[in-house]
Parts: C-alpha cells; structure tokens; sequence
C-alpha cells in the first residue's frame, strides 16, 4: 500500500482520515502565497463562450455543517488533533471554510490561467467496464482516465512542486514525490435513483465516479488544524484538474475540461454518476446556456429533461460547473450498500 502525508496528529492512509487528505494544506503554504496575491480582475460571469476563465470559490466562513446552495454537507470521520478521540468534519470540526491566500485567488475567484499546473502529459491505460442488472450499474475501473494525466511524482522543475514539496509524506521526501498507480474503483450504482425525503452528508472521500474511467472527491481539504478549505484554491492540480490520494487519481473543480464538450450550443452530455445512482452533467442546459447555482438546490442538482439510461426524462441530476462546490453538494438519493467494503 501506498503511504501517504502524515502532519501533526493525522496519518493519512485510512479512510477515517480521507479528507485530512485531498490536498494537505501545510501551515506555511498560504503565508508563503500571501505575498504574491497580484492577478488579473475576475470576471463577473461566465457565458458559455468557451470555457471558464475562472472558478467561483467561496468566502471564509461557508458553513459546510449542513446542506445550503454554494456549499458542501460534508460529515467526515477523522482523528481529533492531540486526543484518542475521532470526530466529524462538518458536523464537529471544521464547519466552516477558510479561503486559501495562493497567487491565483482573488476576490472570491480562482483565476484558472493563474494556478501553477502540475507539468507533463502522461497516459496511463484505463480499464473501464459498466454492466447492469434490472436495478443496479455496476462500475468497475482500474480508476486511471482515458486521457493524459500530469507528471506524478512531481519533477522538481514544475511549478506546482514548491507547494507540495512542502508537506511531509510519510514513506517519501515529501508530498510531491507521491505517484499515481492503478486501483480498484468497483462500485454497484442504483440503475433507477430515486430522491430521498431529504439530502444526506457526504460521508467519504469519493463522491462519484466518471465515464472516463476516474472518479470525483469531495470538495474540501483539511490540514493539521482540522481547517478546511476548497482544494482548488488552495493547491495545484494537473491540466484536467485531477491529483492522486493515495496514489489514486481523483478530480476537482473543472473537472470537465478533459471530458468530452458535446456539441456547441447543445445541452452538455452525461459525464458520469453520483454515489447514489444520479447522472453528473456538464453546465449547459438544454438551451446551450450556463447553469448557474441560482438554477441548483443544496446538493448542486436539480430536476429537468436529460438523456438516462438511454431516453430522454426529466429527472433530478447533478450538474458541473464553475461555482462552488462544482460538482456534488450533498447526496440526494440513497447510496446502496456494497458487496465488499471501501477505503474511499
């Protein structure tokens, strides 16, 4: 097994400290970005003419203890720094966010052009195969996409190194020297979802998993304070804004950029599924229009006509796009209870 960053009290190889985590965040990391905080002015909007040029990340202070619009219901296990004890991020630890001082966020925004990318562009076979029953999609992959990842371990000469050379990684120099290896990502989907009476927390690291083969994190990292932050603001990921977690390759924020667009102007296709059984969209309505947070309830979904399973329906479905949490909020549907057991 791959040993990954231990920092104060968390080791991180266990899904109990899953979210501590992500993207660690070392106490130096942001005084040592604070300095040099000089972007370009944001945009106010993103229309659909071409791709986003920037990420809405929110404002320290977002609570992430309960499902609300612009944020994630998060309800992670993890170690209580300097206790025996374990207590749950969201609901007793870090329950709110806190904005991460890097060079490429600026004014409630990450300035996409301005984070530092992991160099190169490596392709790693991908193993993909999805079968059904008359009620489950069963998802089975080696979780390596079916596109070019970034250069893990991080060469020294790219500019993401600094950052993640920074964070100790326990079996390593340091967390930069981590890699990207292929795993087992085998989950079993409801092939017909159905709402529940009400949104449920994000439990575990994994929130969904792409027909590209990898899958979605949680929008939120930890670091050795239990403060928790959006990953995309706070650390450096490859070209199609994925990183490994114990060496298994994930996506955030813009995740969409390496999978396919569709067509221009036409609604955004199928880029994958929830956890529990919901398809994940990209941001282009049936109109070929954004969909902003305005259009999405507290889990980062909402219900309209999409092509599932095959036909055309309206039907609740996550959608991605350029605001926080970019992808899944909270859970809307019931996750089935799998056959063997997960780390994520």
């Amino acid at each position: 097994m791959i040993r990954m960053p231990k920092i104060g009290k968390f080791a991180l190889g266990s899904t109990s400290v899953a979210v501590a985590i992500t993207l660690l965040l070392s106490q130096g990391l942001n005084s040592a970005s604070a300095a040099n905080t000089d972007t370009t002015n944001a945009e106010t909007g993103w229309a659909a003419n071409g791709v986003p040029t920037f990420l809405n990340t929110p404002k320290s202070g977002t609570r992430i203890n309960k499902p609300a619009v612009n944020t994630v219901f998060a309800c992670i296990k993890v170690p209580v720094p300097g206790t025996p004890l374990t207590g749950k991020i969201g609901p007793h630890l870090g329950r709110t966010l806190t904005q991460a001082q890097t060079p490429w966020v600026k004014d409630n925004k990450v300035i996409i052009d301005k984070i530092e990318a992991m160099a190169g562009s490596v392709k790693i076979k991908g193993e993909l195969k999805i079968t059904e029953t008359k009620t489950t999609r069963h998802f089975k992959s080696n979780g390596m996409p079916n596109h070019p990842i970034g250069i893990f371990p991080i060469p020294k000469d790219s500019k993401a190194y600094k950052y993640y050379a920074a964070l100790p990684a326990e079996g390593y120099a340091n967390a930069a020297e981590i890699p990207v290896a292929p795993y087992d990502l085998d989950y079993l989907l409801p092939l017909n979802p159905k709402m529940a009476k009400k949104p449920t927390c994000i439990e575990s690291l994994m929130t969904g998993v792409a027909l590209t083969g990898a899958a979605w994190h949680i929008e939120i990292a930890a670091n050795s304070r239990v403060n928790t932050f959006d990953p995309n603001a706070a650390l450096p990921t490859d070209n199609c804004f994925g990183h490994p977690y114990e060496g298994e390759y994930h996506y955030h924020g813009y995740s969409w950029k390496c999978m396919a667009k569709g067509k221009p102007g036409q609604q955004s296709p199928l880029y994958g599924y929830a956890l529990d059984g919901f398809g994940i969209y990209g941001p282009l309505d049936a109109n070929g229009k954004v969909i902003t947070n305005d259009q999405l309830d507290e889990c980062h979904g909402r219900v309209a006509e999409v092509t599932f399973n095959g036909k055309r329906q309206k039907m609740y479905h996550y959608v991605l796009n350029n605001e926080y949490p970019y992808s899944i909020g909270c859970f809307k549907g019931t996750i089935l209870k799998q056959p063997k057991p997960h780390k994520h």
